[in-house]
């Protein structure tokens, strides 16, 4: 796992607000809406094309139990 940065911000209460609704809407915490926003703002300023398909790719997703069950699920003869 890459190492993580912590980090602390300020926001005005009606823009604090508008994200608190939105991530609720979304059905996600602030922290990953923040996380969603932060991705978006460095793709677009970064240089490179958001409409290149690396950027598109989603990462596995897997059970909760994938690690305890690892050895029934991919060592079936």
């Amino acid at each position: 796992m890459s190492e993580v940065k912590y980090i602390q911000s300020e926001l005005e209460t009606h823009l604090y607000s508008e994200l608190k609704k939105t991530a609720e809407k979304k059905g996600i915490s602030i922290k990953e809406a923040i996380r969603e926003a932060v991705l978006e703002w460095v793709r677009g300023k970064s240089g490179f094309d958001p409409k290149d398909p690396f950027f598109k790719m989603r990462t596995f997703q897997a059970s909760k139990d994938l690690s305890e069950k690892h050895d029934e699920i991919y060592n079936k003869d």
